[in-house]
């Protein structure tokens, strides 16, 4: 069935003028306390750490401590849920695959435990992925099950300085640091983005682009990639609502950046690494500039074939991580960190066999 011709991308004016009627009751822009520049400092960012994701996000852990990193964003999938992952079934059954009724039971403990663990008091922030959506789990589940990372301090203190426009607790939330917004956005789902999560979005950005806000970079993760990416052959473009809303918040976020902010989007969702993923095409044809875009689905997930519209650099059959490093001014420089299968040995539970972990590491992959 032939799509029908969408209109083109609306401009910053026309969008923030319609937001009011689009979103009644919408709060007007607030101002806060500028903040003073800090010195240099640096995070890491990646997704998907289901399938082996407990012989990875140890690995992962090791390295972003070692490297002095503030914190690490997790953009979703934790455990296959579908069925069971190799790496618990491994760990913990001798190889043989339990029941699926026991595994699913059991699979968020397992991610807990053998993943988040590793991390000790390390700040780690999450997000919630499609996988996270597999019947028995629900949304409410996710909420009581991750409560203590969808409410750590720092989004709890945004949640109060929000006020009466702040989120619920839930899988959307951001938080700030040295004048850098951290925005964790939830397309788990088919019925994302919701009018309540654009509502507070339209929000957090109204504030943010308010004069004296203090904010001078604005950062967004979430487990789909936003439409017309190099790898829309995965992302929101797979359902209607989701290309819809998804191209009205690139809109929003490309607005932001026109208006001077420093603005990055960080997806995972396909399983590996790929830069610049919105130069494409179509936001080429609607706008004058790029909003700086990168997928790194790369934590521990089956590994896919690269999409042949994947820009040079692009990498997949890898484990690893993103490194963000924030500038004084609010710039940011992101660099690719590999892991090697011994940085994998190195960081391992004492019930990981080595044959699984070497099985993880040479397959778990499309050919």
């Amino acid at each position: 069935m032939l799509r029908m011709p969408r209109p083109l991308l609306l401009t910053a004016a026309f969008a923030l003028a319609i937001a009011p009627a689009y979103f009644p009751g919408r709060a007007a822009p607030t101002a806060t306390a500028a903040q003073t520049a800090p010195a240099t400092w640096s995070f890491a960012v990646s997704g998907d750490s289901r399938n082996c994701g407990n012989f990875v996000m140890p690995a992962i852990s090791a390295k972003v401590k070692a490297e002095n990193d503030v914190l690490y964003w997790h953009l979703g999938d934790f455990r296959w849920m579908s069925k069971p992952d190799e790496d618990l079934t491994a760990m913990e059954y001798g190889g043989n695959p339990p029941a699926k009724e026991a595994y699913q039971q059991h699979a968020w403990d397992d991610f807990l435990v053998h993943q988040m663990a590793s991390f000790g008091s390390f700040p780690v922030f999450l997000g919630r992925g499609n996988h996270e959506t597999v019947s028995p789990m629900t949304r409410q589940g996710y909420i009581d099950k991750f409560a203590s990372f969808l409410n750590r301090p720092e989004i709890a203190d945004q949640r109060k300085a929000d006020g009466a426009d702040g989120a619920p607790l839930g899988p959307w939330y951001h938080w700030t640091r040295d004048g850098v917004d951290f925005i964790t956005l939830d397309n788990a789902s088919h019925d994302e983005f919701s009018d309540a999560q654009l509502h507070w979005l339209r929000g957090v950005l109204d504030r943010d682009l308010a004069p004296n806000s203090g904010i001078r970079t604005i950062i967004a993760g979430m487990h789909e990639a936003l439409p017309h990416s190099t790898g829309s052959e995965h992302a929101m473009d797979d359902w209607d609502l989701g290309l819809h809303t998804g191209e009205l918040v690139y809109t929003w976020f490309y607005d932001a950046q026109a208006a001077g902010k420093h603005v990055y989007l960080f997806a995972s969702h396909s399983h590996y690494y790929s830069p610049n993923v919105f130069n494409s095409p179509y936001w080429k044809q609607r706008t004058s500039t790029i909003v700086p875009g990168w997928i790194i689905g790369s934590a521990g997930a089956h590994r896919y074939v690269l999409p042949k519209t994947a820009e040079k650099g692009a990498k997949t059959h890898i484990y690893g991580y993103v490194q963000g490093v924030v500038h004084p001014d609010g710039s940011m420089d992101f660099t690719l960190h590999e892991l090697s299968e011994d940085d994998l040995v190195r960081s391992k539970w004492p019930n990981a066999p080595l044959d699984a972990i070497h099985e993880c590491y040479i397959h778990n992959a499309d050919e």
